[in-house]
């Protein structure tokens, strides 16, 4: 097999690609990357703390705090004190992060439609089976 028909450097080239797409669609919307990771967590993850968003990140809490002060400053998300923890706050999705993440989401479905123009329901299906899987293997090691 040569190296261009190495499936890991398809998937390299795919996810480059991808990604490219979705950065230039969060930099449309005057969001750093970083910041469009953060409220994609706090939509799907509602009434999360930051401790909560910098571990799933796999960054420092300094980090997670800068970037959801930023995003507090610029009115994507609120802080709200943690009823089950005083010594915590949560982060609630406002109206405008709430409108910026729906574009994000709309791009998002855009691409996927471009990636799969020529694929069958099944093949879709049967892609995204195996996508898992490979994910999965990654994740065990």
């Amino acid at each position: 097999m040569s190296k261009d028909d190495m499936i890991s450097r398809q998937l390299l080239q795919l996810a480059r690609r991808i990604k490219q797409r979705r950065n230039f669609h969060i930099k449309d919307l005057n969001l750093t990357t970083e910041q469009g990771d953060a409220l994609t967590y706090f939509v799907e993850h509602p009434h999360q703390t930051v401790a909560g968003f910098k571990d799933y990140q796999g960054i420092t809490h300094q980090t997670a705090r800068v970037i959801v002060q930023r995003m507090v400053t610029a009115g994507i998300v609120t802080l709200l004190p943690n009823p089950d923890d005083g010594r915590s706050k949560l982060v609630l999705v406002t109206s405008i992060g709430l409108a910026k993440y729906d574009q994000l989401d709309k791009h998002g479905l855009k691409t996927s439609d471009e990636i799969f123009a020529d694929f069958t329901l099944e093949e879709q299906q049967q892609f995204l089976a195996l996508a898992r899987r490979a994910n999965a293997n990654l994740e065990r090691k």
